[in-house]
């Protein structure tokens, strides 16, 4: 969520609380939410809220929210294309860029494969099935590593290639073939880069402590929350009026 979202998420936020009549939580409490939330978007966290009030009783806290959010994709190869990228590692020359999982999966299966390669492949996908449900339910990041294979002008190939796809950095893929080059910009980016923390260091110098900024920023998002939620109340409270005076 965008800071221009937090009024609209409020007003979402009371309406739960209020038609389970239940208070709105405190100021604090509305910051956590949104730093918890600002993955999603307002519509994402519209849905989710909506979803909670359906098929529960009790007022939403921000697990109930991301736990309804749908599950994006972490990226992880699917077994078959892990399978593909395993197999390569049969054959010594050859240079692998796999996930670790992949790699732990091939070391179940690497024993029987050439004695049996449909009972190698079977071991693999249920061992890398395995190793990946855990990983997930453990928040482990997923990690591509270099396997070298003998032949230097195909570790040469494959690692570049990683490179260009996304799978490895610049500086992991050099640490297995240091003559690998950086893309043209790379340095020019690096300078900018340093040249842009220098100004913001010198910026910060007249600045006030960590904390005492850390302290501002609070209150000031304090005192907008704060806000927002009393405009909130007062909208409210006149379409209670309106509609008691409408009844009437």
């Amino acid at each position: 969520m965008r800071p221009s979202d937090q009024p609209e998420f409020v007003q979402l936020l009371n309406l739960c609380y209020s038609t389970l009549l239940r208070p709105l939580p405190t100021f604090d409490a509305i910051d956590l939410w949104q730093t918890i939330l600002e993955p999603y978007s307002i519509e994402q966290v519209r849905m989710a809220l909506s979803a909670h009030m359906r098929e529960s009783k009790f007022p939403p806290v921000p697990a109930d929210v991301v736990s309804r959010m749908p599950k994006a994709s972490d990226m992880r190869p699917e077994v078959d294309e892990a399978w593909a990228l395993a197999i390569r590692a049969a054959d010594e020359r050859e240079t692998v860029v796999w996930t670790t999982e992949i790699a732990e999966a091939w070391h179940v299966a690497q024993p029987v494969f050439h004695g049996d390669e449909i009972g190698a492949r079977m071991a693999f996908k249920a061992a890398y099935a395995r190793i990946v449900e855990r990983n997930r339910g453990q928040n482990v990041a997923l990690q591509w590593v270099v396997s070298q294979g003998h032949d230097a002008m195909r570790r040469h190939e494959v690692v570049a290639q990683a490179v260009r796809e996304g799978r490895l950095q610049l500086t992991h893929a050099q640490a297995a073939v240091p003559m690998l080059a950086a893309p043209e910009d790379e340095a020019a980016h690096a300078v900018d880069v340093a040249a842009n923390l220098k100004r913001i260091r010198e910026m910060l110098k007249g600045m006030s402590s960590p904390t005492e900024r850390a302290q501002a920023q609070r209150a000031e998002r304090a005192r907008e929350t704060a806000q927002r939620v009393a405009d909130v109340k007062r909208q409210v409270a006149q379409r209670v009026a309106e509609y008691e005076g409408a009844r009437s």
